[in-house]
């Protein structure tokens, strides 16, 4: 079993195209590029944690493009993912494990613990941010820059294919955290000191 990430495919969005540049001249060659690039990378007891926007139009034409996918999909909402078509139950939702807001991830790899935190959009902070967490969010289409151990994993930033668990490994170890505490307190030059006056 293995773990990818992804976000962003907007499958049935034709103005995605256009407004990012995607390098397709018809929604058709979109949509099945990207099917066929998941198809080849992830293999039915794989998981894909989806971090939203997954497509756009009814509930049965999405619930058809997720079930020609491959994996088990876990899936965090994103901002173009209407409540009617991802609602408890709906034909989308029940080809999903979960839907949520967020989700916080421990993933063993390689005989390393790597915790995640994973949401749609970018945080500056988020949960262990400052012990060395990883953040991975979507929303932004490579226009946001990595802040910390967070980056994209939009398909506009990774040639529109779910991205593996070695990928992120390999792009963290490029990054620093972004706030460090591990010298707080340790001196007093490095104390806090709040004077406050009360009556």
């Amino acid at each position: 079993m293995a773990i990818y990430f992804t976000a962003d495919t907007h499958f049935g969005h034709g103005n995605i195209i256009n407004y990012c540049g995607r390098p397709f001249p018809t929604l058709a060659e979109h949509n099945e590029t990207m099917i066929a690039n998941w198809n080849h990378r992830v293999r039915p007891e794989d998981y894909v944690y989806h971090l939203g926007d997954f497509g756009w139009g009814s509930p049965d034409y999405l619930a058809k493009v997720a079930g020609r996918l491959t994996g088990k999909i876990c899936f965090i909402k994103g901002n173009h993912d209407k409540a009617s078509v991802i609602k408890e139950g709906g034909l989308l939702a029940r080809r999903f494990v979960f839907v949520k807001d967020v989700h916080f991830l421990t993933v063993q790899h390689k005989g390393k613990k790597y915790e995640i935190f994973l949401s749609h959009y970018a945080h500056r902070t988020w949960p262990k941010s400052n012990h060395g967490s990883i953040h991975l969010f979507g929303h932004s289409h490579g226009n946001m820059p990595s802040h910390g151990r967070s980056f994209d994993v939009g398909v506009d930033c990774w040639n529109f294919t779910p991205v593996s668990m070695d990928q992120i490994i390999n792009k963290v170890s490029t990054l620093t955290v972004a706030l460090d505490y591990t010298n707080r307190g340790k001196g007093k030059d490095n104390d806090l000191h709040l004077d406050i006056d009360s009556e």
